[in-house]
């Protein structure tokens, strides 16, 4: 049928301890070796090596993350005569989707923003950034057709224009200090599969209860505080990055599609490990506190306790390729199609393959189910697999892409989602 049809809390003292602990590590003792492991990489950098870290940062949605990875691979004197910057960017993303049920253009993710760093002292920037998403597409078809935008984690809350990034900070060589809405500290791993354009990131409680997880803390956090530190001291021998270490707190945020209901106290950790060969594996935890989970209210909704987010992923690549896994435990963190909070187990896999040239192959799946004793799940799960063509004009800032999804996903009344293709096209501005 589808082909028939047009293609269509920790506890504060602790934390403080931590805090004390951070600071220290990130304007003393871990200065010396981070600056001798960056000396090595400059030297050891070879031109394809290059060209893959460059090629997958342009695939990283998180800017501070590739600051982070830039750190660790320029000697701290070339940083010091780092200019200033200000910049406007932004980036067009306009799809097609055909299902058996509806079909259209939309945007995929559309954003403009600013961003701007200022070394005060030697070694010492203070950084901004806000970027706005847009549906003008969206609302456009909305004004002619009705009806209203699908689950799309780059979408917004239903605005024309919507809030993505906005936050300020503090950078030095391997520590960074942050405070806004800014990328999760848990999608630092779940990061590592959310690379498929135009679909995907469903089943590592990234993007959860149909939002972009501001409010609990898994996608673009919402008032965070963050620290990510780079401490490099494991034995050079042994062909090791900075251990990367990140921390986030939240708190009071609203509990998504559950009115006049906020979380508690949140707390987001990871730790990532990454080798000289791009082999990357890293841990992400998230607890966002429900004060009272014995309200009738929470319980009629699924929600019986605090909502976690355990992630364990990994991720390597090379020259020609990329390969990716993320596994997550989610408990009171994802919902059906009904708005119904379950416990579960996800899985996302993704790789991709250059056929040759600026053409490449990608692939994966999504896979989350409920717990056998979820009774509001109902019959809910997503199940898909995906397979695409890129042809990367400029890396991935310049993309026209086809996806063509598999989807065995079931509502929660046991209904059939149907098979999507997406035919895009990303251009960095």
């Amino acid at each position: 049928m589808f082909f028939t049809k047009t293609l269509t809390g920790l506890k504060q003292l602790g934390t403080f301890f931590y805090l004390v602990v951070v600071l220290i590590l990130g304007n003393t003792a871990a200065w010396a070796p981070l600056a001798h492991s960056s000396e090595q990489k400059a030297v050891s950098d070879t031109g394809a090596d290059l060209e893959a870290r460059t090629r997958e940062q342009s695939s990283e949605e998180d800017p501070l993350t590739i600051r982070q990875q830039e750190a660790t691979e320029t000697l701290p004197a070339v940083q010091r005569k780092e200019p200033n910057h200000a910049k406007v960017y932004g980036s067009l993303r306009v799809r097609y989707r055909g299902s058996d049920t509806q079909h259209g253009f939309s945007d995929g993710g559309s954003r403009l923003g600013i961003d701007g760093r200022y070394q005060f002292l030697p070694g010492k920037w203070i950084f901004a950034r806000g970027e706005a998403g847009f549906n003008l597409l969206d609302e456009v078809k909305t004004l002619f057709n009705g009806g209203g935008n699908a689950e799309d984690p780059d979408g917004g809350r239903g605005d024309t224009f919507f809030r993505r990034l906005l936050y300020a900070g503090y950078e030095s060589p391997n520590l960074f200090v942050v405070f806004g809405k800014t990328w999760s500290t848990y999608y630092k791993v779940t990061s590592f599969t959310d690379r498929f354009f135009g679909t995907g990131g469903k089943a590592a409680g990234t993007y959860n209860a149909g939002t972009d997880g501001g409010y609990t803390g898994t996608g673009r956090a919402d008032n965070a505080f963050q620290t990510r530190l780079m401490v490099d001291f494991l034995p050079e021998r042994w062909g090791l990055e900075p251990f990367q270490l990140n921390l986030q707190l939240q708190d009071g945020e609203p509990i998504p599609q559950i009115d006049g209901q906020r979380y508690g106290h949140g707390l987001g950790l990871s730790a990532l490990l990454v080798t000289s060969t791009d082999f990357s594996l890293g841990i992400a935890y998230n607890h966002a506190q429900v004060r009272n989970d014995q309200d009738p209210v929470l319980r009629s909704r699924g929600l019986d306790g605090n909502a976690t987010a355990l992630a364990l992923g990994a991720r390597w690549f090379d020259d020609d390729w990329y390969l990716a896994t993320v596994v997550a435990r989610l408990q009171n963190q994802m919902t059906t199609d009904q708005g119904n909070y379950f416990d579960g187990v996800g899985w996302e896999l993704y790789g991709q393959h250059r056929l040759g040239g600026k053409w490449w192959l990608t692939g994966g799946w999504n896979w989350l189910r409920p717990d056998g004793d979820q009774p509001l799940a109902g019959d809910y799960r997503v199940k898909f697999a995906v397979l695409g063509l890129r042809y990367a004009l400029q890396d991935f800032d310049r993309v026209l892409y086809a996806n063509l999804r598999d989807d065995r996903s079931l509502t929660a009344d046991g209904s059939g989602t149907g098979n999507v293709l997406t035919i895009g096209l990303r251009w960095a501005l």
